[in-house]
């Protein structure tokens, strides 16, 4: 499910067999991706930067889920609604001429 990031939240990096703190900025998109393997504090996210851990209750407290809507028009090519409509010419007026 995708999340986004309503406060400055730190997650954490696993690179190297280290950990290291991350600062997700206002306004990032998460995907929650699952449970953390070796602990149930946190879950699993990914972002265009990589995959970090972060607390559960932060995504909870700092993120808002994002609920995608989907709109289908089965618009046929006969409808009128696609078919360009045609312009009407500009009424032709007599004047004098110079």
């Amino acid at each position: 499910m995708k999340h986004l990031v309503v406060l400055p939240t730190m997650v954490l990096a696993f690179k190297d067999n280290h950990q290291a703190a991350v600062t997700l900025s206002i306004g990032k998109f998460i995907e929650v991706i699952g449970p953390a393997a070796d602990d149930d504090r946190f879950l699993v996210i990914c972002t265009d930067e990589g995959q970090f851990h972060i607390f559960a209750s932060d995504l909870s407290n700092r993120t808002r889920p994002v609920v995608a809507q989907e709109t289908s028009l089965n618009l046929s090519e006969e409808s009128p609604s696609t078919k360009p409509k045609p312009k009407k010419a500009a009424p032709r007026t007599r004047g004098a001429a110079a």
